[in-house]
């Protein structure tokens, strides 16, 4: 690594455990893998506003620390057009924390070209993070400004189907998450998904963690009666 890079890394480490605080959310952090300084993603993009973006090899150097706060700092320093698929599938091998993993999914992987081939890979993946970080690319890619076909988003279904079941909390929020999120993005998705909810409670009437992922999603999808005028 460039001693110059280096000694950038370590400077803007030591801004972002000044302003950040280590009470519970250090502990919190501590309890997720990546090492605890305290930083929230609010003082994260704070201090980000000053620095020129994308900073790639910055980046790479705030990433290779290992510290929380650093690495949520590299999701938005990094330059997708220098990540590699190698690289990608490394940083998503790599995310300790959901915050990081969110953070990534959002301002960094969705940025790829062919988004959803990726997200499908890492869906497909057992690993559990990695796994979640393809699902928050469908939340992302579904989300109201983005310009995501809807038949591809339709094509997400499935595998949403599919990852309901898996028992694991980083997983089956973000299953919950990226259901909602398809089913919101237009009144023809919102059938889909409300059919593949249905599905869902048909395939796995014995998961609770299933149920439950299909069950808040109809609940959130489902048009309300409209009220009678008095």
């Amino acid at each position: 690594m460039n001693p110059l890079t280096r000694a950038r890394a370590e400077e803007l480490l030591r801004r972002i455990e000044r302003h950040s605080t280590r009470a519970s959310k250090q502990r919190q952090t501590a309890r997720l893998g990546e090492q605890a300084d305290g930083a929230t993603l609010g003082i994260i993009r704070s201090l980000s506003k000053a620095l020129p973006r994308p900073d790639h090899e910055l980046a790479l150097a705030l990433w290779q620390t290992r510290r929380h706060g650093a690495r949520l700092m590299a999701a938005l320093l990094a330059d997708v057009s220098c990540m590699t698929q190698t690289a990608l599938n490394a940083w998503a091998q790599d995310i300790e924390s959901q915050d990081v993993c969110d953070l990534c999914a959002a301002e960094l992987f969705t940025k790829t070209k062919n988004p959803l081939k990726l997200a499908e890979r890492w869906i497909k993946q057992e690993r559990e993070l990695t796994r979640r970080a393809g699902f928050m690319m469908v939340c992302a890619l579904a989300a109201p400004r983005a310009k995501t076909p809807a038949a591809d988003l339709q094509k997400m279904l499935p595998l949403i189907k599919n990852g309901a079941a898996d028992a694991r909390p980083a997983v089956y929020k973000a299953v919950n998450k990226a259901l909602r999120a398809v089913g919101a993005k237009s009144p023809q998705l919102s059938k889909k998904a409300l059919a593949c909810a249905e599905e869902i409670c048909y395939l796995f009437e014995n998961s609770r963690t299933a149920l439950w992922v299909a069950n808040n999603a109809k609940l959130t999808l489902t048009p309300k009666p409209a009220k009678r005028r008095s």
